[in-house]
C-alpha cells in the first residue's frame, strides 16, 4: 500500500507531514522512528532546495507491507546531494538530521528523477510484530 500527500514549501508543514506518517503507520512497530525520520527528510527539503521557497512544495509518500515501510520526500532539488563527510561540532545548531535519519532507519537512499529528487529511508520489523496490516 502506498499513501502520498503534496504540500506547500514551509516550515509549518513539518508537524502535518509528521502527523500524515504516523496516521499511515498507526500500530506499526516502527512508527515512532519513521515519523522522526519523515521530519528530518522534510526538514532538509525546506532548507536545501528550491522546495523550501516561494511557491515551492514537497510530497511525503508511505509505502508499507508486511513487516517493511518506506519513507519517501521528494522535492524540488537538483539532484545534487551528497551526504557531509565531516561531523557538526558540537555548538553547531544545524547539521544532525542526516545523522538521525542513518541511525534510525535500517536503509537510506537518494533517487534523482526529471522533476526533482526523493529521498527515502526504510524501516524493517519482524512479522511477528506486526500488529498491522491494510486498513
Amino acid at each position: 500500500m502506498v499513501w502520498s500527500q503534496t504540500y506547500p514549501g514551509h516550515k509549518v508543514m513539518v508537524p502535518a507531514a509528521r502527523a500524515f506518517v504516523r496516521a499511515m503507520l498507526n500500530g506499526v512497530p516502527r512508527t515512532d522512528d519513521a515519523e522522526l525520520v519523515a521530519a528530518e527528510l522534510v526538514a532538509n527539503s525546506l532548507r536545501h532546495t528550491p522546495s523550501g521557497q516561494a511557491g515551492g512544495s514537497f510530497e511525503v509518500s508511505v509505502s508499507v507491507r508486511r513487516g517493511w515501510a518506506r519513507i519517501a520526500v521528494s522535492d524540488e532539488g537538483a539532484g545534487d546531494w551528497r551526504p557531509c563527510a565531516d561531523r557538526p561540532a558540537d555548538d553547531e545548531e544545524y547539521g544532525r538530521g542526516l545523522l538521525i535519519i542513518e541511525a534510525y532507519a535500517d536503509k537510506v537512499g537518494h533517487d534523482v528523477g526529471g522533476r526533482g529528487q526523493t529521498m527515502w529511508a526504510e524501516f524493517t520489523w519482524p512479522d511477528e510484530d506486526a500488529s498491522w496490516w491494510g486498513p
